[in-house]
């Protein structure tokens, strides 16, 4: 069975954040997107276009000492839609993280112009980005 484009190139953003290969999320976020963040820590909210987002990837990051790490594990998508599943790890102050998310994406013309972030557990990862 072969992969729908839109879950295709999420695949491909998600190999792009791990490599930190900014010039492909570039590609793939629309300029003015916005990325919705549960809980209430320093990620909560909504990050306003592509330099906002990239902002908090960078600081995801930075705040981990370069320890967070994503793996998809499903995506499922059509014309307007892509969701995933994946674990987020990270070491971060002598705490660990080790939680499942989804990720809505809104889709148009190849690019994502609306990502929502959707955890189980929102309590658990308040405490480990406070």
């Amino acid at each position: 069975m072969t992969d729908h484009p839109n879950a295709t190139l999420i695949r491909r953003g998600f190999v792009a954040f791990s490599a930190g290969d900014v010039a492909s999320l570039s590609e793939l976020i629309a300029p003015d997107a916005v990325q919705h963040m549960p809980g209430n820590n320093m990620f909560s909210g909504d990050h306003r276009g592509l330099q906002d987002i990239l902002g908090m990837y960078r600081k995801l990051v930075e705040e981990t000492g370069g320890t967070f790490q994503v793996d998809l594990e499903e995506v499922y998508a059509n014309d307007d839609l892509v969701v995933t599943v994946y674990r987020a790890t990270g070491d971060r102050g002598g705490q660990h993280l080790d939680s499942r998310h989804a990720l809505v994406f809104t889709m148009r013309d190849e690019q994502a112009i609306d990502i929502n972030d959707i955890a189980p557990d929102t309590e658990a990862d308040d405490k480990f980005w406070s």
